[in-house]
């Protein structure tokens, strides 16, 4: 078994820093400023920050596996035909926590540039409402449509209880499609249209007669069901806050002050 050179860092870098802490005051500061900033973040979007940490646990857990051990944790966790029919809810919501870490740089980019974003203007539980319909919703009706419609070969049916179809990406794409209604109008249109061309390249470089691999036909459908959502955004807090900068940046300070707090006490009860 290797052992993952992250693993290998982590210890040093959190004794390290704890040094600058106890001994460097312009270190211990900036730290602290870090820290407050995180913890605010965390506050505005709680849901997209619980996400983060879930998924970031799951992969740290995968770190120094062999490969094929590694591949078959995921596939424990993949949503195939079978694992749907015998084990429904535990493969639905556990497929969303487990990734490779090599994902991770996606679910951060993810959670920056639109789940978060998305929670703060809908709030947090219609985004985890979003992000399930999507996950959950696109999941099934490809299955159902394998299961009804596709004529799999006992070879094909033999690759797709081998493939690992795990991850955010289904919940992320229908997050990102309602997001954007956030936008005017022009600019709406816009954005879909990069996204449906995208996802239809995506789909025009999978071979489906020669793999049993649909991945690529549920971000489309993960899409066209965020499109569905747009009564998520028409809600009072949703016109409230449609003017709000798109990445709030909560200010960094090493200890809030009595000025501060209301602020805070706001945008957490928005983030609701």
């Amino acid at each position: 078994m290797r052992t993952g050179w992250i693993e290998l860092a982590a210890i040093p870098a959190a004794l390290l820093v704890v040094y600058l802490m106890r001994t460097n005051s312009w270190a211990s500061d900036h730290v602290r400023q870090a820290w407050s900033w995180l913890k605010a973040w965390a506050r505005l979007a709680p849901f997209t920050t619980a996400l983060w940490l879930l998924v970031a646990v799951h992969a740290w857990m995968l770190i120094g596996l062999p490969p094929k051990l590694r591949d078959a944790v995921l596939l424990t966790h993949s949503t195939t035909l079978s694992h749907l029919k015998h084990e429904p809810l535990t493969v639905l919501f556990g497929s969303a926590m487990w990734t490779d870490v090599d994902e991770l740089l996606f679910m951060t980019f993810t959670a920056v540039i639109y789940l978060a974003p998305l929670e703060r203007w809908i709030g947090t539980w219609r985004t985890l409402l979003a992000f399930l319909a999507g996950h959950i919703g696109a999941t099934v009706l490809i299955a159902l449509w394998i299961e009804e419609t596709v004529l799999i070969t006992p070879e094909q049916d033999r690759v797709y209880a081998r493939t690992i179809d795990v991850g955010i990406s289904y919940g992320a794409y229908a997050c990102a499609a309602l997001l954007a209604y956030r936008l005017r109008w022009p600019f709406r249109v816009s954005v879909w249209a990069l996204m449906l061309a995208y996802l239809l390249y995506q789909a025009s470089l999978t071979d489906f007669d020669a793999a049993v691999d649909y991945t690529s036909l549920g971000h489309l459908v993960a899409f066209a069901i965020g499109l569905l959502l747009w009564p998520l955004t028409r809600t009072d807090r949703a016109r409230a806050r449609v003017h709000d900068p798109w990445i709030k940046i909560p200010a960094a300070t090493s200890a809030f002050s009595g000025a501060q707090r209301p602020a805070d006490n706001e945008s957490t009860s928005l983030a609701r």
